[in-house]
């Protein structure tokens, strides 16, 4: 009995390790474009990858990646997405997220995004 509670917490505390990666330096004010913007000004192209449970971790890897950068833009779009596998994860995540993106700056954002993206 004993064994099976401990194999019960201990998925508990990997479930559990989603949504790790938070916020910083005002990245949840970086929007995620739906498509190429015409009236922004393009500043960069960047390529993050990050270790991580969930799509969503990534995202928010790659907005603080373009809050911390020098010129920092309002807005990207991402242009790649792909995964590679972590040989050997015993106990991290299967997989990286790798994402290439475009950094804009956007002097009129709700007219690029969409409802319920970032």
């Amino acid at each position: 009995m004993k064994k099976y509670l401990s194999l019960l917490m201990v998925a508990m505390v990997v479930v559990g390790c989603g949504g790790y990666i938070k916020n910083e330096n005002g990245s949840e004010n970086i929007k995620q474009l739906t498509k190429e913007p015409e009236d922004c000004l393009f500043l960069y192209k960047m390529e993050t990858t990050v270790s991580a449970y969930k799509q969503d971790d990534a995202r928010r890897y790659l907005e603080n990646s373009i809050a911390s950068q020098s010129r920092p833009g309002n807005a990207y779009l991402i242009t790649d997405k792909r995964t590679k596998e972590n040989p050997g994860a015993v106990f991290g995540p299967d997989e990286s997220f790798i994402y290439a993106a475009k950094v804009y700056e956007c002097p009129d954002l709700p007219k690029f995004t969409s409802k319920g993206t970032k």
